[in-house]
């Protein structure tokens, strides 16, 4: 017996089928600051940088100075994640560093 033959026309494929209609989806709530607002952070506060060699690097010891490149009265920034939110001066706050904030960054609406 041999196996029926079928036609090219009879073989219909996903993408000659017609496409059902997709429901329209409601545009995504904003989230509700009050749902995050406990959750910790962490701030770092940046004071510039250092660039140098492995080998500078390597040869560091006990009682180095690293210069940065930052000048004495450049700002601090504040960053959370990497991202720069706020500046200020560096301050003594008892036996600890503070930081003056100065410049506070807009937060998107």
């Amino acid at each position: 017996m041999s196996s029926p033959v079928t036609e090219p026309s009879d073989i219909l494929s996903a993408e000659s089928q017609p496409a059902a209609a997709k429901p329209e989806r409601p545009a995504p709530a904003r989230v509700s600051s009050k749902l995050i607002e406990n959750v910790g952070v962490q701030l770092e506060a940046f004071l510039g940088a250092a660039p140098m060699t492995v080998a500078d690097l390597t040869g560091l010891a006990t009682g180095a100075v690293v210069t940065l490149d930052a000048q004495l009265n450049t700002p601090v920034e504040l960053r959370l994640n990497g991202v720069a939110v706020a500046r200020g001066e560096l301050v003594a706050v008892g036996e600890k560093f503070g930081v003056r904030l100065t410049e506070i960054a807009q937060w998107p609406d």
